[in-house]
């Protein structure tokens, strides 16, 4: 079937997909990162930017186009990080603007607010550069304009459109001297190529496994004592609340300061990032033209001398107990340095040794399952490491676990990330290994039922007892639910029951994964 036209509903499911992949391989984005300067974080910074505006124009999801996306831009203003970050942010807004009064757009339209983002990340950049995220965008919105003119279909015009992105990310080694150096393309431009490909991905119904347009550099080839950090080495961000200036003027009395300066956003509400020798004069001087908040001052020296000697670039390593292959390899992704196969309860030999395996000396030890944590509390007792133990309710709990540590550089505080990673909502879905009665609910065994917070839900059917939870989960208006598929369920299986959660529940999203998990047939989890 033909889309040729793009309402609120499908421009929110458009950045869950782009969001998706982001997360999927930002560790390769955060391989390629060495301009504008090498800290390794342009993945983790982009993905985090664009979940957070995928979260915000869910909820205001399935609204007119023009709400949505002014949803999205203010939730990649307030969650924009690093440079790449901010001005996918930029984009983000400028598209926003270019919409602000229709409820739907056509493929043309969607073309020039292509055009309006570059322009508007380019005004919020004080010098910009060829050979960067801004010529990827640049040559996208360009193709998209030339096809849009003859083609409403939008699956044509985002294939153009991300096959010019990536010609044109191979050239930007031509552009930028320190990309050619170290035998890489832009990292920022590779994350939007990234960004937009899995949008395209989702156009067709096919759910996104890989990229048509790897980049996957050795870590010790891409980093030299060249590109070391010596001046400006604190890469400073804040949002500027109740802001009593514009863009540019804010732009004009910082730029003194430091370099990749960038002033995002709009008055009342201003995103600044720059690199600079001195972080509280320039939150200082900002204070004078609003309210400085979330303020995050990163030492980009000593994340370099890290990565150049290819050691951790955190200050902590992580362990989580896993269970299943598929979560195996999610926890991975996401930067779990080891993981330990929790099927059966690990010992608290293998918990131990895993911990031992870490390469720093503080280590968070994750558990998605109440079972495994009093051997993980004797593990604080005989490790030679400190050891902070983060018990989690259930996987979903853990993965935005580690989700939330992905954010974090230096040693972790378990009950902020804690209370981060319970905002998860979680159920299991499963056939009953024997007749149950929790409260009113009664389930035979054999039958489908799902257990949620002590709760028991029973049914006919998977679906039946899949939605009952969802709906119990508080997934009616907006959110993602999530699937991780074990048991005896197959990935065409996980595809049908996510259509049916999709047809049940039009104002959700839903994503599917292979979890591996042997107990239960379906781990759900719901984020509004």
């Amino acid at each position: 079937m033909e889309v040729t036209a793009l309402d609120g509903r499908a421009y929110a499911r458009f950045l869950v997909a782009g969001a998706y992949f982001l997360k999927k391989y930002r560790a390769v984005l955060n391989d390629l990162n060495v301009f504008p300067v090498p800290d390794g974080d342009t993945g983790t910074n982009m993905h985090l930017t664009a979940r957070s505006a995928a979260v915000q124009a869910g909820r205001a999801a399935p609204g007119p186009l023009c709400d949505v996306a002014a949803a999205a831009a203010n939730g990649a203003l307030m969650g924009a990080r690093g440079n790449s970050g901010v001005i996918l942010s930029q984009m983000l807004r400028g598209f926003s603007h270019h919409v602000r009064h229709r409820s739907q757009i056509d493929t043309f339209v969607l073309a020039t607010g292509m055009g309006e983002a570059v322009r508007a990340a380019e005004s919020a950049l004080l010098k910009p550069l060829e050979g960067t995220i801004l010529s990827v965008a640049r040559a996208a919105a360009q193709s998209a304009y030339k096809l849009a003119l003859r083609e409403r279909e939008f699956y044509r015009v985002a294939n153009a459109s991300v096959h010019a992105a990536f010609e044109a990310l191979e050239r930007t080694p031509e552009q930028l001297p320190v990309l050619r150096e170290a035998g890489v393309v832009d990292a920022g431009g590779a994350g939007l190529v990234y960004f937009l490909e899995g949008i395209l991905r989702f156009l067709p119904a096919v759910k996104p496994r890989t990229t048509a347009f790897p980049h996957r550099p050795v870590r010790a080839s891409v980093f030299t004592p060249a590109q070391a950090v010596t001046q400006n080495i604190f890469c400073t961000e804040f949002v500027l609340t109740e802001a009593t200036c514009s863009p540019s003027a804010l732009q004009a009395k910082l730029r003194e300061y430091g370099d990749s300066l960038i002033v995002a956003g709009e008055r009342p509400m201003l995103r600044v990032h720059i690199h600079t020798d001195q972080p509280q004069a320039v939150s200082a001087l900002a204070a004078t033209f609003g309210s400085p908040a979330q303020l995050k001052i990163e030492n980009m020296e000593q994340q370099h001398n890290l990565l150049l000697v290819d050691a951790p670039s955190k200050a902590f390593s992580s362990v989580v107990a896993v269970p299943g292959l598929g979560f195996e390899r999610i926890a991975k992704e996401l930067g779990a340095e080891v993981t330990v196969l929790s099927e059966g309860n690990p010992s608290v030999r293998e918990l131990l040794l895993a911990v031992n395996r870490c390469l720093c000396e503080t280590v968070v030890l994750i558990t998605g399952d109440s079972n495994i944590v009093p051997a993980a509390r004797e593990v604080v007792k005989l490790a030679n490491k400190r050891v902070e133990v983060l018990a989690c309710a259930h996987m979903p709990q853990a993965v935005a676990a580690l989700l939330a540590l992905g954010a974090v550089q230096n040693v972790p505080d378990p009950i902020r990330i804690r209370a981060e990673a319970e905002h998860a909502k979680g159920a299991a879905v499963f056939f009953a290994a024997r007749d149950a009665r929790i409260g009113d609910t009664f389930v035979s065994c054999g039958e489908p039922a799902a257990a949620m917070n002590g709760r028991l839900f029973a049914g006919a059917s998977l679906l039946d007892v899949s939605s009952a939870a969802v709906q119990a989960m508080g997934a009616r208006s907006g959110g993602v639910i999530t699937l991780y598929y074990g048991g005896r369920q197959s990935e065409r299986d996980a595809e049908v029951l996510a259509a049916d959660l999709r047809a049940a529940f039009p104002g959700c999203d839903v994503e599917y994964y292979f979890g591996g998990q042997s107990g239960d047939e379906y781990l759900m989890s719901f984020d509004e």
